[in-house]
């Protein structure tokens, strides 16, 4: 493969599990899918040649309810793609449907796309189809759910799906860029199309398919970086080797731990790359420390700004008296959609403080209830008020995460009542309401575990300040005179007394003003500080540093 430029018709292929575009589309479950989404329309507004490859998940489970009793429940979307504005990928006047192959079955995929601009296209796989039996038909239904196998399957239908879409429509990529492990079996199509048309070995086909990929790695924890049975990738990579002259383990060693007991998607992923990157300087560092036989590049997530700051607040930031009113006016239309989902209102001049994000047990929001009665003090105090609001999703399968949630939502209901929310269904609108009109925003996770984290850079570029242990992105900015940083030990602790001996009396200190004169003088800094955290910095940042 010779040397590409990024044009229309060799694109970067940003290939990802989740991509979070709009709030009811049920293609994202958090973090990972925001990013991908806000990558994508970074590149339309800069006119960088991009599609996006991901699944159609029909939006089974993606809607969280609760429980009288407090329980988190998974709802089902109504999804419908074509009334989504979604449309049928065509090829040679027909729709496209593609075939992958998987053990003894064929899977047919039907091909969507979502057009972002001239230069961007969201490419979208869905085996909802009649080609399908009826338990195939369910493979994409619903975002990692299910057992190893639909997770796995649901894998290989991305990567080689996706690969082989492409080639159809006459794409070829400049790079194939993994946005997370998932996606990594992309390198046995390329293998196929290059020992086909070049006639090359399996190994040379292989050493000149992984120039073409890049990789980013999101999360050091294992739960993002998925593991499988030897046996069973086996067994359904039997089609596939062919490319191996019959050797299905070949297909395999590039993924095998060096025991061989288990397949490791990111070993996998970083030995099909020419190129790795990290989501934070932090996150880099120890990522090279983990795999220090691979060359990594430290590239800092980012937020795409036209989707995530106030246009309001962005007009008026060099102004304190107007920056106080537009904030105001943010933190009215915040209590509104509150309002809206719990059926509880509140007053907008309390101090509110925020808490939103996927609830993972290393993200600790169970800390902030560790002393109910400290807690109540703080929030309760007549004079000075707080509000506390908490969003935020348990995995569909993570009843760890949904018991922490409905024990959160008892305490809620009985002693903090009044003073503490829980508002369901954290979705990209409601995201944008809580970063926008809450007054601070808290981030606990414990040291090391939180790769990047973007909710706090969505806060920072609205004024909201921040209250965080100074992980992923937040160790790469000085928080004096911008905010508030926490020690990972003992956090409870941390919490409650930065509340009380800094953030409740710096907010409510007035001095003879209509507003915190000091409290808006930070906010005031913290607005350009943020732009470094931009998709348009991180964009730049992959042209120069992963698309070369």
């Amino acid at each position: 493969m010779s040397a590409l430029t990024n044009t229309a018709a060799h694109p970067i292929a940003y290939f990802c599990a989740e991509f979070g575009i709009e709030s009811d589309l049920p293609f994202y479950a958090g973090g990972l899918g925001i990013l991908a989404g806000d990558t994508l329309k970074q590149a339309a507004d800069d006119q960088v040649h991009m599609v996006g490859v991901g699944l159609l998940y029909r939006g089974r489970g993606s809607i969280q309810k609760i429980s009288p009793e407090g329980r988190q429940i998974d709802s089902n979307a109504d999804f419908d793609p074509v009334s989504a504005g979604l449309e049928h990928v065509y090829h040679e006047d027909q729709p496209l449907f593609i075939a992958v192959e998987i053990a003894d079955t064929t899977i047919w995929l039907r091909c969507w796309k979502k057009v972002l601009s001239t230069t961007v296209t969201l490419y979208l796989l869905d085996t909802e189809t009649e080609q399908n039996q009826l338990h195939e038909r369910s493979i994409t239904h619903e975002l990692y759910a299910g057992s190893h196998e639909s997770q796995l399957k649901q894998q290989l239908l991305l990567g080689i799906g996706g690969a082989r879409l492409l080639d159809t429509i006459g794409i070829t990529p400049q790079f194939f860029h993994l946005n997370e492990g998932r996606p990594s079996f992309l390198i046995w199509e390329l293998i196929r199309q290059l020992e086909e048309r070049q006639g090359l070995t399996f190994h040379a086909a292989w050493r000149l398919a992984r120039e073409k990929v890049v990789y980013t790695n999101h999360t050091l924890v294992a739960a993002g970086n998925n593991a499988y049975s030897p046996h069973l990738i086996k067994a359904f990579a039997k089609p596939y080797g062919k490319l191996a002259n019959g050797n299905v383990e070949l297909l395999l060693f590039s993924g095998l731990s060096n025991q061989g007991d288990y397949f490791s998607n990111t070993i996998f992923s970083l030995n099909s790359s020419v190129r790795a990157s990290g989501v934070s300087k932090n996150h880099t560092v120890l990522a090279q420390q983990m795999w220090p036989e691979y060359h990594w590049t430290s590239i800092t997530n980012g937020v795409h700004f036209g989707t995530w700051q106030s246009t309001a607040i962005a007009a008026v930031q060099n102004d304190p008296a107007q920056l106080w009113q537009a904030h105001l006016q943010e933190k009215e239309q915040l209590r509104a959609i509150v309002q809206e989902r719990t059926g509880y209102s509140y007053d907008t001049n309390w101090l509110v403080v925020s808490w939103a994000r996927r609830m993972a047990g290393y993200k600790r929001v169970d800390a902030l209830f560790a002393d109910i009665q400290r807690l109540k003090t703080i929030l309760f105090q007549a004079d000075q008020p707080v509000l506390l609001l908490i969003a935020g999703k348990a995995h569909t399968q993570d009843e760890f995460g949904k018991d922490m949630l409905q024990k959160i939502i008892g305490h809620m209901q009985t002693e903090l009542a009044g003073h503490a929310l829980f508002v369901p269904n954290y979705n990209i609108a409601l995201a944008q309401r809580l970063t926008r009109g809450s007054d601070v925003w808290l981030n606990t996770p414990e040291m090391g575990k939180e790769a990047c984290g973007t909710s706090g850079m969505k806060a920072l570029s609205n004024g909201v300040l921040q209250c965080t242990v100074p992980d992923g992105w937040a160790a790469e900015l000085d928080w004096n005179g911008l905010g508030w940083t926490l020690q990972s030990d003992n956090i409870s602790k941390e919490v409650y007394t930065t509340l009380e001996q800094k953030i409740i009396p710096l907010f409510y200190n007035r001095e003879n003003t209509e507003y915190p004169a000091e409290w808006v003088s930070m906010m005031q800094r913290s607005i350009p500080a943020a732009e470094y955290f931009s998709a348009k910095r991180m964009l730049r940042e992959y042209q120069a540093m992963l698309y070369q």
